[in-house]
């Protein structure tokens, strides 16, 4: 009988420690740890901050619509809706490319929109206070103001959300307006 209670006591302690656990403010990571995604986009090697990412997709059909909006490499269905995927090294200034890069980061502001890169080197978490601060270029300033120190070399933190707000407002419902009338 006490093997019950005690188990039934237990049972209680548990589920209370994890009801408790939803009300309690999320624990910050042990030392003030920022979490990025290392890609290369126009060989050239950056850092996304991983919170800012709405996900990251590989190998994701885009289709090409006509549109002469820099970068705008066409639509991708992702998570159920069309989202217009924008080549990262050509938003950033790169020349032309021959190949439609592999890798896709989501960013979720008003819209879905997706920045497509060649390379997904990994993740690396790095101190808060080895986070440096740039003297940029204005016109430089609003996607990268920050870099990393990843394998002795100084890697720029790409400010996705600057990028994506760069990006022309409205800019999904005109280029699903663009596809629709090339069907016609």
């Amino acid at each position: 009988m006490t093997n019950n209670r005690d188990f039934d006591q237990r049972l209680l302690e548990l589920r209370k420690s994890f009801d408790e656990s939803f009300a309690a403010p999320p624990v910050e990571p042990a030392h003030d740890l920022i979490e990025f995604a290392l890609i290369v986009a126009g060989g050239q090697r950056y850092a996304i901050r991983i919170r800012e990412l709405a996900g990251l997709e590989v190998n994701r059909k885009i289709a090409p619509v006509p549109a002469a909006m820099r970068g705008l490499l066409g639509l991708s269905a992702v998570q159920g809706q069309l989202v217009p995927v924008f080549d990262l090294a050509a938003l950033l200034g790169a020349g032309a490319r021959a190949s439609t890069p592999r890798w896709m980061a989501l960013h979720r502001g008003k819209e879905l929109v997706g920045l497509a890169f060649d390379e997904f080197e990994g993740s690396r978490r790095v101190a808060a206070q080895a986070v440096h601060e740039l003297a940029s270029a204005p016109e430089q300033a609003r996607m990268s103001r920050q870099a990393i120190r990843v394998d002795s070399a100084l890697i720029h933190v790409l400010e996705i959300s600057s990028l994506a707000a760069a990006i022309a407002p409205g800019e999904k419902e005109r280029t699903e307006r663009q596809s629709e009338s090339g069907k016609e």
